[in-house]
């Protein structure tokens, strides 16, 4: 059987090349497009690993139970969009608690995706 490296390895490796050796050998427009490529390849890699952990699917449960305990239905594919539609309409009351722990759950796994340093501060 053949050893097949998997995407997130393949990424991890690309960004730490690009990282390591081709950015340093750059400079202006072309650098600042280097470093934009190795966050985008940082952010796929930290999203392989919420999805190896099931995060996605836990967040998705979480906003699903949230929507139908107040009669609201959605798939799992439109949870988000319907919860962000049921708060522009006005049907959701935005001193619930329990709605902002359903939007700090959202923040946090999308910060942790794209800017986990945030969340060390």
């Amino acid at each position: 059987m053949i050893n097949r490296p998997e995407t997130r390895d393949l990424l991890t490796e690309a960004r730490r090349v690009l990282l390591d050796s081709v950015a340093g050998q750059l400079a202006g427009e072309h650098k600042y497009e280097a470093l934009m490529v190795a966050n985008a390849m940082g952010m796929a890699i930290r999203e392989f690993e919420q999805c190896e952990q099931g995060q996605p699917e836990q967040t998705d449960q979480a906003v699903r139970a949230f929507l139908a305990e107040r009669s609201l239905k959605a798939t799992a594919s439109e949870s988000e969009a319907e919860l962000a539609r049921a708060i522009r309409e006005r049907r959701l009351d935005g001193a619930d608690p329990t709605l902002r722990s359903v939007l700090l759950t959202l923040t946090e796994a999308r910060l942790q995706i794209n800017n986990p340093g945030y969340l060390k501060r």
